[in-house]
């Protein structure tokens, strides 16, 4: 009798499983929507297979294959899946990690264009305003900031 195990963590992301299932030492050969793994059972490969959006793992599902695991000095399934779902949830974890990071720079980035266009914007309003007024503007840049110097002649 086969089975199809649901996992705690849910195996959404194909390629954070086949980097965890790398982690683990499972090798694997990918078949369209399934990842058949090495572990070999009664029915053939253990399969992790795409089901409603999410990898599911397709077994033999029979108590004599536990004995039949145990002696082939193989880890039994719940180890197994066990261990899978560890690395893939730190996986998950690091890339999460990453993506906040990735998040923060572009957050400081729109910060910093949102500044410069801040600035040119006062710039532009108070070189309008001094025209009006009759002033001729010079722009200088002294240590990183704009200096602006209003001149008017009168005679």
């Amino acid at each position: 009798m086969s089975a199809i195990i649901k996992t705690i963590t849910p195996f959404l992301n194909k390629e954070l499983l086949l980097n965890a299932l790398d982690c683990v030492g499972c090798k694997y050969w990918v078949d369209e929507n399934e990842i058949v793994t090495e572990r070999i059972d009664f029915s053939g490969n253990q399969t992790f297979i795409f089901i409603n959006g999410r990898y599911q793992i397709k077994h033999y599902n029979h108590e004599s294959f536990n004995n039949f695991s145990q002696n082939n000095n193989r880890k039994p399934l719940a180890q197994f899946l066990q261990e899978v779902e560890k690395e893939y949830n730190f996986l998950f974890d690091k890339k999460m990690e990453e993506l906040e990071e990735q998040r923060q720079e572009e957050e400081r980035i729109r910060i910093e264009k949102e500044r410069k266009a801040f600035v040119e914007q006062q710039k532009e309003n108070i070189i309008a305003k001094a025209k009006e007024k009759g002033y001729s503007v010079k722009e200088e840049n002294v240590k990183g900031k704009i200096k602006l110097i209003l001149v008017r002649n009168t005679y």
